[in-house]
C-alpha cells in the first residue's frame, strides 16, 4: 500500500542551467539528492548531515559534481565538511 510522504524540493543553477533537486531522507543519518532537469532524473547524490559527500549514483561529469555539491549544501542549509587538521599529542619522555 503507497503511504504519503512528504519531500522537499529547491531550485539550483549550474553551468548556467537550471536544475531541481528532491531531498529524500534515509533511515541513515545522510539522504540522497535527485538531481533532475524538466524531463528525466539523471543523478542523484548521498550527503551526511555532516556535508561530507558519501557517493553518486549515475554521476555527472567531475569537472561539475563540487559545483552540484556545493549548490545542494546552500539549497538545503548542508554544512561544508570539516577536515579535522590535528595532530595526536605525543608523550615526551
Amino acid at each position: 500500500m503507497p503511504k504519503k510522504v512528504e519531500v522537499y524540493q529547491a531550485e539550483i543553477k549550474v553551468q548556467g542551467q537550471k536544475l531541481t533537486v528532491t531531498h529524500i531522507p534515509t533511515a541513515t543519518s545522510g539522504s540522497w539528492y535527485a538531481i533532475h532537469d524538466l524531463f528525466e532524473v539523471w543523478a542523484a547524490v548521498a550527503i551526511d548531515l555532516d556535508g561530507t559527500v558519501v557517493g553518486w549514483r549515475n554521476p555527472p561529469d567531475e569537472s561539475c559534481r563540487p559545483e552540484i555539491e556545493k549548490a545542494i549544501r546552500e539549497a538545503f542549509d548542508i554544512p561544508e565538511p570539516t577536515t579535522d587538521t590535528t595532530e595526536e599529542e605525543t608523550d615526551e619522555q
